[in-house]
C-alpha cells in the first residue's frame, strides 16, 4: 500500500501541477471550492456507507453483497437529498457560491453520489484486506484523472468545469473496477438494499458519523471558511499547499488500512503502538525532506505564482504529523467498536479550527487557515492519546518511546515485502 501510495503521490503531484499551470491561483481556488463542496456533502449525507459497510464486512456479520447493497442505497438516497438541499444555496447570495461559475457547482453536485459510492467500494476492498488490488485501482484512478484532465483542460480548454468532470470520471472508473473485482472474487450479486443489514450499517455509521463529518470538514475547513471572505486566489494558494503537504498522509493511511482488519474485534494495543511509532518516525522524515526543498519544489511544480504557499507548508507541517498519529489511534478505537471516541476527537479539532481561522484572518491573512488546521489536528491527537492511554492503561511514555523491537519489526516486514516481490517477478 505504501509503495503504491508513493506512485500515487507522483501522479497526484502531476495533477496538482497541471491544475496550477492551467488554472492559476484564482481558477485553482474555484476548483477547490467545487470539489470540497461535493466532498463534504458526500460525507454529510451518507452515514455508514463507508465505515459501517466496511465494519460489517470485516467482522463477517454480513456478506459482501449485503454491505455493498446497503452502501449503494445510502449513497443514492443521501446523494439525492444532498443535491435537493444544495441547489437553493448555489443560487443564493452567499459569497462562497460566487467564487466559481454556477455550472461548475452543478457539476460538483453530480459528483456527490459518485464520490460517496466510490469511497464505499474502496473501503470494502480495504476491509477484505485486498490491499494489492486496492493499490492497483488507486493508481488507475489517478491515471484516469490526469488523462481526462489533459484532454479537457490542456486540449479542450474547459478550465474548472473540465477539472470537475475529470474527478467524476476517475471516481466512476473506481466504482466499475471495484464492482468487477468483488463480483468475480467475492460473489457480489444484486441484492435488495433495504434489508435489515442496511439499518445496522446506518446504525454503526451514525455512531461514527460525527467523526466522518468532522474529518471531512477538518481537512476542508480552511477552503470552506476562506470561501466566505477571502479571494479565489488566496483559496487557491491554501488549497495547493494543503494538497502538497497532506500527500504525506499516505504513510498513516497505508499502515492504518493494514492494521484495522487485524485488530477488528480484539484491539491489540501493542501492535497499535508499534504502528504509531513507525508512522511517527516515517512522517517526520518525509516532512523534513519536503520542507528543506520547499521553495524550488513549489517553483518547479506550481510556478512562481504559488511561491506564497511555502510559509504555509512550514505552518502545516506539525499538523500533518498530528494527523498521521491521530489516524493510527483512531484506527484502534474503530477496531474495538468504539467509533464515538473518534467523533469526539475530530469534533474538538474541528471546533478549534473553525474558531481559529476567522479569529486570526484579520491579522494573518491566508496563514490563518494553516494555523487553524495545525492547532485543530494537535488538539485532536491529544484527546485520542489520552483516551488510548486510559483504555489500555498504558503509560504515555511507553506509547511514544521508540524501542529496539520497532526497528526489528520494520526490518522483518521489509524483508517480507521484498521477498513477495522477488517471488512475483520470478513467476512472471
Amino acid at each position: 500500500m505504501f509503495a503504491t501510495g508513493g506512485s500515487t503521490i507522483i501522479f497526484g503531484l502531476a495533477i496538482q501541477s497541471l491544475l496550477a499551470y492551467t488554472l492559476l491561483p484564482e481558477g485553482r481556488g474555484s476548483f477547490a471550492l467545487c470539489v470540497v463542496f461535493a466532498g463534504v456533502l458526500s460525507i454529510l449525507f451518507t452515514p455508514g456507507a463507508r465505515e459501517g459497510a466496511k465494519y460489517f464486512a470485516m467482522t463477517k456479520q454480513a456478506i459482501v453483497s449485503e454491505c455493498v447493497g446497503g452502501a449503494l442505497m445510502i449513497c443514492l438516497v443521501g446523494g439525492a437529498l444532498a443535491v435537493a438541499l444544495a441547489v437553493p444555496f448555489v443560487h443564493s447570495d452567499i459569497a462562497f457560491f460566487h467564487k466559481a461559475e454556477t455550472r461548475s457547482f452543478y457539476l460538483a453536485l453530480a459528483l456527490v453520489p459518485v464520490m460517496a459510492f466510490s469511497g464505499a467500494m474502496e473501503y470494502q476492498l480495504a476491509g477484505l484486506r485486498r490491499f494489492g488490488v486496492l493499490a492497483l485501482f488507486t493508481l488507475v484512478h489517478v491515471a484516469v484523472n490526469i488523462l481526462v484532465l489533459l484532454v479537457l483542460i490542456w486540449v479542450g480548454r474547459l478550465g474548472v468545469d473540465g477539472a470537475v468532470v475529470a474527478v467524476i470520471g476517475a471516481h466512476g472508473c473506481t466504482v466499475v473496477l471495484c464492482a468487477w473485482y468483488l463480483r468475480r472474487h467475492h460473489g457480489l450479486v444484486p441484492i435488495n438494499p433495504f434489508r435489515a443489514v442496511s439499518a445496522r450499517i446506518v446504525g454503526y455509521g451514525l455512531r461514527f458519523h460525527p467523526a466522518g463529518i468532522g474529518g471531512a470538514l477538518e481537512m476542508s475547513a480552511g477552503v470552506l471558511i476562506l470561501g466566505l471572505f477571502a479571494s479565489a486566489a488566496e483559496i487557491g494558494l491554501f488549497a495547493t499547499a494543503s494538497a502538497l503537504v497532506f500527500r504525506l498522509r499516505i504513510i498513516s493511511d497505508a499502515v492504518g488500512n493494514a492494521l484495522l482488519p487485524r485488530i477488528a474485534g480484539s484491539g491489540r494495543p501493542e501492535l497499535t503502538t508499534l504502528c504509531l511509532r513507525v508512522v511517527s518516525c516515517g512522517t517526520v522524515a518525509a516532512i523534513l525532506a519536503i520542507l528543506l526543498i520547499s521553495t524550488p519544489l513549489v517553483r518547479i511544480l506550481f510556478s512562481d505564482a504559488f511561491l506564497p504557499t511555502v510559509p504555509l507548508l512550514w505552518i502545516m507541517a506539525p499538523g500533518v504529523l498530528a494527523y498521521a498519529c491521530a489516524g493510527i489511534l483512531g484506527t484502534y478505537f474503530k477496531g474495538i467498536g468504539r467509533p464515538g471516541i473518534c467523533s469526539w476527537a475530530v469534533s474538538l479539532g474541528l471546533a478549534v479550527n473553525l474558531i481559529a481561522i476567522p479569529a486570526f484572518y484579520p491579522a494573518l491573512g491566508v496563514s490563518a487557515a494553516a494555523w487553524g488546521l495545525t492547532l485543530g489536528m494537535i488538539c485532536r491527537l491529544v484527546l485520542l492519546a489520552a483516551a488510548f492511554a486510559r483504555a489500555t492503561r498504558m503509560r504515555w511514555f511507553s506509547i511514544w518511546l521508540p524501542r529496539l523491537g520497532d526497528a526489528v519489526s520494520f526490518w522483518r516486514a521489509s524483508r517480507t515485502v521484498l521477498g513477495h516481490r522477488s517471488l512475483s517477478q520470478q513467476n512472471l
